[in-house]
């Protein structure tokens, strides 16, 4: 009687074992409108990561252009002897200093700006020529500090 009695409750904890697997695997389980869902959402992700690449790559390309324009803005203009010459020197001067989107505004401007640079013509070409030497290296026009 032992043994149908143990028999019994090992057959038992074994069906309840085995129900209790495909209760979970059935309401776990991936069915046809799970998985259309699941692959919709991957391709969405696949295209926002795309999308957010590519905005990537372009706030790359804009840093850049505004660091190269940085750059030259720091480095100052470099404007020759031909240029001083030329008889439109506040659109050589425009261009020069990179503020060429601005001469539509500044058209009516024009004969007064080229009159008020060729009465002052040569403190302005002290002025762009001391900003277009170098500092030499070793010497500083800043106050040395001394620190701790």
């Amino acid at each position: 009687m032992e043994i149908l009695t143990a028999s019994i409750i090992l057959i038992s904890c074994l069906s309840v074992g085995i129900c209790g697997i495909f209760i979970t695997r059935n309401r776990t389980g991936i069915n046809k409108h799970s998985r259309s869902y699941i692959k919709d959402m991957q391709q969405d992700l696949k295209y926002l990561a795309e999308a957010k690449k590519q905005e990537a790559l372009e706030y790359r390309k804009e840093i850049l252009r505004l660091k190269g324009s940085m750059n030259r803005l720091k480095s100052g203009p470099n404007i020759t002897e031909s240029d001083m010459e030329s008889g439109d020197i506040a659109s050589v001067l425009l261009q020069k200093l990179g503020l060429g989107k601005y001469k539509k505004f500044l058209d009516p401007y024009m004969p007064k700006i080229n009159q008020a640079i060729a009465e002052k013509k040569d403190d302005i070409i002290e002025t762009i020529q001391a900003n277009n030497k170098k500092a030499e290296p070793g010497s500083s026009d800043t106050q040395d500090t001394n620190s701790l």
